[in-house]
């Protein structure tokens, strides 16, 4: 929503604040004692504080706690910070701005919004940027309005913002909060989040997801930005909170509504091939990428029903390439029925992006049986503690292995030539199962 102003000059506005802010405090000292703040600033109406703020201690001509200004569209209050370089400081959930407020002079300034009892702050540096948080479903965009007891229409005008109405690669956009933020000169934005704004089901626990998008009259676009190492409030950006900012300045006129985003990510790889094939009692995967980008590993996961996934082994990536490069992996103990496996590709940033799935079962056998075959280096058995002893045999019947009795750890086999061997298994119920078996380097 963008409200013009027209003044004769920043000195005589200014002395008009300074009258306007006097009268306010002093006209609606007793109504600032109610429930809707400490101070209170109607439609119409400007406020203009000329030093830094707490909402703690107080100050400004203000007391500690929520200053509630009109919202109304064409008709709202504003609580105006004037110098440069002036700080805001002590905002929560207790204390802020129930609406407007807008910035005058140089310097960063983080604005101290918020909305119903959820603080929600954004910053920004350029002169002039004024904006309100919205602790709304931007669907409805319907706030109360706690001037009459009621709700206001749709804010800002233009609303309300589909969620469902996206740009390329945003993939789904918050319904917890939006800010409408206003200014013709350009500045870095930056929004800032807590464990309401529900950052982690947003992304799906992945912050490199995180985007800020505007709406440009249709539809959510995703602005280029990046999560803040360090939060314009203090403390490292988490999933619990934080802040991001946009990765060049921009006129906040250029969009009617901000929001909170997650998107689709492209593949660190370009992944041609990716297969799982049973092969005796093992899986063998195998994958082809066509071009990759700081690229660090595939981790292998492995599901049995597609919810709980584990890792069970990390292939390093060739990094940089654009040309074909292939890949495999053997699961030498798959699980016993459905398996389940996908790659998750990661970058050297840690940002991820899965594969498809594939699927490989086996299906539930009687008796025991050797596995894997071929084998490299231990020969593993299925219902070992149903077996008594083992023998092997080589091909001029040479027992290169015997009487021993096999464990959940295998069977050795790593210092046999390669070649065929014959296994004869005894059980402990006297029964005697032969298997062809093959050692291989």
């Amino acid at each position: 929503m963008n409200q013009n102003y027209t003044i004769s000059s920043k000195k005589g506005w200014i002395s008009m604040a300074v009258s306007s802010a006097l009268l306010l405090v002093g006209h609606f000292a007793q109504a600032q004692e109610g429930s809707q703040g400490n101070t209170t600033i109607f439609g119409g109406a400007q406020m203009t504080f000329f030093s830094n703020h707490n909402f703690i201690t107080g100050g400004g001509g203000a007391q500690p706690g929520v200053i509630l200004t009109e919202r109304a569209a064409g008709n709202f209050g504003v609580l105006n910070f004037a110098g440069d370089n002036l700080t805001s400081t002590g905002a929560s959930d207790a204390g802020y701005v129930d609406g407007y407020v807008r910035k005058y002079g140089a310097g960063a300034f983080v604005f101290p919004v918020g909305d119903n009892g959820f603080v929600g702050q954004f910053a920004a540096s350029a002169d002039g940027v004024m904006g309100a948080y919205f602790h709304a479903d931007a669907n409805t965009a319907v706030t109360s309005n706690l001037f009459t007891g009621s709700d206001y229409a749709a804010l800002p005008s233009g609303g309300p913002f589909a969620t469902s109405s996206m740009g390329t690669n945003v993939d789904i956009v918050s319904t917890v909060e939006y800010w409408d933020i206003d200014g013709a000169n350009a500045t870095p934005l930056t929004l800032t989040w807590d464990t309401g704004s529900a950052i982690a089901s947003l992304t799906g626990s992945n912050l490199a997801k995180l985007t800020i998008v505007g709406w440009n009259g249709t539809q959510w676009v995703a602005i280029p930005s990046k999560v803040d190492v360090t939060s314009v409030l203090g403390g490292s950006s988490d999933l619990s909170a934080g802040s991001i900012t946009t990765s060049s300045p921009l006129a906040p006129d250029t969009y009617t509504a901000y929001t909170f985003a997650s998107l689709i990510l492209p593949l660190p790889v370009t992944l041609t091939k990716f297969t799982a094939a049973a092969e005796s009692r093992t899986v063998v995967l195998n994958w082809s990428t066509t071009e990759e980008t700081n690229s660090d590993r595939f981790d292998i996961e492995r599901s049995s029903n597609g919810k709980q996934w584990s890792r069970i082994a990390s292939v390093a990536s060739q990094g940089d390439s654009r040309v074909l490069v292939n890949y495999s992996h053997v699961d030498a103990s798959p699980l016993a029925g459905q398996n389940l496996y996908r790659l998750r590709m990661v970058d050297l940033d840690n940002t991820f992006a899965y594969s498809q799935i594939r699927e490989v079962s086996f299906q539930s056998e009687k008796g025991i049986a050797p596995y894997p075959n071929p084998v490299v280096d231990k020969i593993l058995i299925r219902d070992h503690e149903l077996v008594k002893q083992i023998d092997i045999v080589n091909t001029s019947g040479v027992k290169v292995i015997k009487n021993q009795q096999p464990s959940s750890a295998g069977i050795d086999v790593t210092t046999l030539p390669q070649g065929i061997y014959i296994m004869t298994m005894t059980l402990f119920d006297g029964t005697i199962n032969t298997h062809k078996i093959a050692v291989t380097r």
